[in-house]
């Protein structure tokens, strides 16, 4: 018997989207075709990431957790670049130190970083930099990065866990570190490329598969549920549900017994 459904399911780090729909099959009717054609297009738009703050979603949720850090990496007077252009400049060498200390220390190094000048009633604001990256194991990250950031000394360094924006499924975050590129905002930035990032980043994992009738999509057990959907008529149906796997707690080491 074909296979009338399709599960597609989009993985990034903890965060999964998922789709469950009736599939239009060469075989079917006319009228039966156009029923089912709508369950799909609708799987298609739920699934279909093409705001800058939806991709930057699934990127961080792809590579950083609560533990890793927050930092925002502003300029003095002396140090204020000239245009972004210049500012970019100074956040590549601050980014190539940073990475060459991590290579020494044999650390990995991965981020995320926007630069933002909005502009709001014709003036501009003074260039800074918001930045994501990645713990550095045992190294006094804080020290470090204080000591390889040559445009003044306001830096603000936080944990992500700490930072008021920061939820499990980084949906805030991203729409704040985007918001230059949001039309609909009272400020915003259009001729600039949303962030920068690494080039060692994981990317969503995203699987889609033919199934039975009687599949459907569910969450785990202990699985945050954050959105669900369920659409049907006589010819097939739609389910969407989009939650946060349970967090992994690191195992601790077996202790020692004296006896």
């Amino acid at each position: 018997m074909a296979k009338r459904k399709r599960l597609k399911t989009v993985r990034a780090g903890r965060l999964v989207f998922g789709v469950c729909y009736t599939q239009a099959l060469a075989s079917d009717a006319p009228k039966a075709r156009t029923a089912k054609s709508k369950c799909s297009s609708e799987a298609r738009r739920r699934l279909n990431f093409r705001a800058a703050w939806q991709k930057l979603r699934l990127l961080l949720c792809c590579n950083f957790s609560r533990g890793d850090l927050y930092v925002t990496l502003t300029y003095d007077d002396a140090h204020l670049p000239a245009s972004r252009k210049d500012a970019k400049k100074a956040m590549q060498n601050f980014i190539d130190r940073v990475r060459a200390a991590r290579k020494a220390a044999g650390e990995s190094f991965k981020y995320v970083y926007v630069t933002e000048e909005l502009v709001d009633n014709g003036r501009a604001r003074r260039l800074h930099h918001h930045m994501i990256l990645n713990t550095g194991g045992e190294r006094g990250d804080f020290e470090l990065i204080r000591s390889l950031w040559s445009g003044g000394s306001n830096i603000e360094i936080l944990h992500l866990g700490k930072h008021s924006l920061y939820s499990d499924d980084f949906l805030e975050l991203a729409q704040y570190l985007c918001k230059e590129r949001n039309p609909d905002a009272k400020t915003y930035n259009v001729g600039d490329r949303c962030w920068c990032a690494s080039r060692n980043l994981a990317r969503p994992q995203v699987v889609s598969e033919a199934v039975d009738d009687n599949v459907t999509i569910c969450a785990p057990p202990g699985a945050q549920i954050l959105d669900s959907d369920h659409k049907q008529n006589e010819y097939g149906s739609f389910d969407y549900l989009v939650y946060l796997l349970p967090e992994q707690r690191p195992k601790r080491p077996p202790t020692i017994s004296d006896g």
